[in-house]
């Protein structure tokens, strides 16, 4: 019998950099690249300020400078999210929440310096850990997986001695039902005063929840210990690799290509594209002049869409677009970016200065072949722009070129921690649905206090128009205007205010600068169409997609409340 059950690895690797240099930084990520690593956790960084959030390719970093430094670096395919809720000032350890097979899992970085006088310093970072714990129970996160360089020395994890800090974990770990796992081997070397091998087994990971069946067995890994360390192998700290293994369905593959075929507005034959439409609507009302008068705003709606997606498919030519498209690329850049990728893949292989220049040199072609489009692509753009096309244009240029954080709408968490009611969202529907009801039903207006005798008098008149009993104070002709058909005149001025840069398609592949195309005959059929809606209450365009924006310099994304419709 075929087992339906298939296994996903995430490699981690933890490690005492003893000072993140600029040299350390290239060897990690080639290290990163070599091994795959999906969670890096470095201790003892010895920043002055915290690292760039992109200082490792394809991964989110968070780090923090206390306590000599610590940082946890995560694939951006896990959504990694900081959590500063759980982080305190002078304490060494930075939390991140992930989600990895529809999973949440809290993951840390820690750091305890190694003071022989007290032990202090171990309890603030194992009470900071606690509470970190307690969190995940009441935000109902399953697992939480702490990886650090403790300096705690106990037999128990295969150090040949027990130190104070090693008692002091040791209790901790009974007492709150944690498990610490540790390499077979030493994870710092070193050698002793008469020449013989010393070390120490203190880089550890503390494990809570589920996260304690996914975590398997440590291993420390010294095939790269001289790309990694300036001091090793005769005193420094050795990388402990580990996986957690997540079992899950078999499934087919999904479809990763990117592509995608859109409509090329700029090349569209505009004056038969409108001329079909007008022939098929204007068709409709002579052959059908009673059933116009009779027929639901629905059917209305779908004759002329698909007579606008009839005539789209003749008269508007496809292209096609990935999520990275430029209107500035030429085939030179593509051929220098495959040249760039290939020099930077054999400076990560094989760090030497040969490879660095080479790497370096064809950045500066790059750099200076694409500075080159972008200019003569603005140039071509603005030799036949007035003043005001000039402005919308460069509204256009900063979307397009201007860098912007990876928009995602991370895990959220529902509910007050206080009220012991809190859950972490992290499935996708939930987190939609979240979002709805925080933004479009007006559930946050429940919470806000209002002026009692104000709000009493806007009830009432609301009671009152429902009833249709709502007379104005005033009446003049002029009250109906209001009530009276919609008009082909209207609707032309509405089609002229309407803006079409930097506007998308709806859902039914209608854009908005094709309403600036419709002839007057089509414009009549919006007139009969609107009518039946005003006059019906029927709204035919029953759906629509919003997309969900992070509010900049927020410190954290768990709430609702960060991002923006």
């Amino acid at each position: 019998m075929v087992s339906n059950i298939n296994y996903k690895h995430v490699s981690i690797c933890q490690i005492n950099i003893n000072g993140l240099s600029s040299h350390s930084e290239v060897s990690l990520t080639h290290f990163i690249d070599k091994h795959d690593i999906n969670i890096l956790s470095l201790q003892e960084i010895n920043c002055s300020k915290e690292l760039d959030i992109g200082i490792f390719p394809g991964m989110s970093t968070f780090s923090v400078t206390s306590d000599r430094g610590v940082s946890i670096s995560i694939s951006n395919c896990y959504t990694p999210q900081r959590l500063p809720e759980l982080e305190e000032d002078g304490v060494g350890i930075v939390f991140s929440l992930t989600n990895i097979c529809n999973q949440a899992l809290v993951v840390a970085s820690a750091y305890c310096t190694p003071d022989a006088a007290s032990t202090d310093g171990l309890s603030k970072l194992l009470g900071t850990i606690k509470r970190a714990w307690k969190f995940c129970q009441k935000t109902k996160i399953s697992g939480l997986i702490v990886f650090g360089d403790f300096n705690a020395r106990s037999q128990l994890w295969g150090d040949k001695t027990q130190n104070s800090r090693g008692k002091v974990l040791l209790e901790f770990s009974n007492k709150n039902n944690c498990v610490i796992s540790a390499p077979p081997t030493n994870t710092f070397v070193m050698k002793n005063s008469d020449g013989t091998a010393g070390g120490s087994v203190i880089d550890l990971s503390i494990a809570y929840g589920s996260s304690v069946q996914l975590l398997g067995n440590p291993w420390v890994d010294d095939s790269d210990v001289h790309e990694l360390f300036t001091g090793a192998p005769t005193r420094g700290h050795l990388p402990v690799m580990q996986h957690l293994v997540y079992p899950q369905q078999n499934a087919s593959p999904k479809n990763c290509d990117q592509v995608q075929k859109i409509f090329n507005y700029e090349c569209a034959d505009w004056s038969n594209w409108s001329s079909h439409i007008d022939g098929i609507l204007t068709s409709y009302i002579d052959e059908n002049p009673e059933d116009c008068k009779k027929s639901p705003a629905e059917l209305l709606y779908d004759i002329f869409i698909n007579a606008v997606s009839d005539a789209s498919n003749l008269f508007i030519p496809s292209k096609y677009m990935c999520h990275h498209s430029k209107p500035y690329w030429s085939e030179e850049l593509s051929q220098l970016s495959t040249k760039l990728r290939e020099y930077q893949d054999l400076y990560k292989f094989k760090s030497t200065i040969p490879n660095k220049l080479a790497w370096e040199k064809s950045k500066e072609e790059f750099k200076k072949a694409l500075t080159k489009e972008k200019n003569d692509w603005i140039h071509r753009k603005l030799e036949k722009l007035n003043t005001k096309e000039c402005v919308l244009f460069w509204k256009q240029y900063k979307r397009l070129f201007l860098s912007s954080d990876e928009n995602f709408i991370g895990n959220l968490l529902s509910g007050e921690i206080q009220s012991n009611q809190a859950e972490i969202i992290s499935n996708n529907t939930d987190k939609e649905k979240m979002l709805f009801d925080t933004f479009l039903t007006g559930k946050h207006l429940e919470k806000e206090q209002f002026d009692e005798k104000h709000y009493s008098a806007i009830q009432n008149q609301l009671k009152d128009i429902i009833a249709e009993d709502f007379c104005a104070q005033d009446n003049h002709e002029d009250d109906d205007l209001i009530n009276s058909d919609i008009t082909l005149s209207e609707v032309i001025d509405a089609i002229k205010a309407q803006k079409t840069t930097g506007k998308s398609k709806d859902g039914d592949f209608f854009h908005p600068k094709m309403l600036k195309c419709l002839s007057t005959g089509s414009c009549k059929f919006l007139v009969l169409l609107f009518n039946h809606c005003f006059k019906s209450g029927i709204w035919p365009w029953t759906t629509s997609n919003i997309v969900f924006i992070k509010k900049s310099g927020k410190k954290s994304y768990l709430h609702p409340g960060s991002y923006r419709p």
